[in-house]
């Protein structure tokens, strides 16, 4: 089950957009992934302080210097998954709403059977280079955008995205991406 760093911070953006429409989780949205979206020019106030930044997490690399590899055989993957995400990444969605992810484990993400975290997390809608996301639901785009990302980027080893660039992990890393 090979899952590259693109799909799998995409996934956990998706995971928290739906679950968000479904009423399971806070009415908001998702991160950005590719093209940065233009909402990011209004003012947004600071993430929570219990929540790494992204300076922060770009700053620190993946426990043991480790960089996410799809070449690993998937024990490697599995035991890499564990050691470096799952335990950053709960800490962020739980400060973010800690009874909501009071459960935070690979099931958060992958879904009961395990799935690829792009066949389980809601697909994101880019149109003419913006995430759909920001627009219905700006509160968990924000915070996937601020918080998610950033974090998880750092714990695959990767610099967060950068729409400059367009390189980095971003949304795509976990959420599959459809352009419309």
């Amino acid at each position: 089950m090979a899952i590259d760093r693109a799909h799998l911070a995409l996934s956990l953006s998706l995971l928290l957009a739906f679950a968000a429409a479904c009423g399971a989780a806070p009415a908001s949205a998702v991160a950005p992934s590719s093209p940065a979206p233009e909402a990011s020019a209004s003012p947004v106030p600071a993430a929570a302080s219990a929540v790494p930044s992204a300076e922060t997490a770009a700053a620190s690399p993946a426990p043991g210097g480790d960089v996410w590899s799809n070449d690993w055989p998937k024990d490697r993957q599995i035991a890499f998954m564990k050691k470096n995400v799952a335990p950053r990444l709960g800490k962020v969605f739980k400060a973010h709403d800690g009874a909501h992810y009071a459960d935070f484990s690979c099931k958060t993400c992958h879904g009961p059977a395990y799935k690829n975290p792009h066949d389980f997390l809601p697909k994101l809608a880019l149109k003419d280079g913006k995430l759909l996301a920001f627009a219905d639901k700006p509160e968990i785009s924000k915070f996937m955008a601020e918080s998610v990302v950033p974090e998880m980027a750092s714990a695959m080893g990767e610099p967060p995205y950068d729409p400059k660039t367009q390189k980095g992990f971003g949304c795509g890393g976990c959420h599959s991406i459809d352009k419309k």
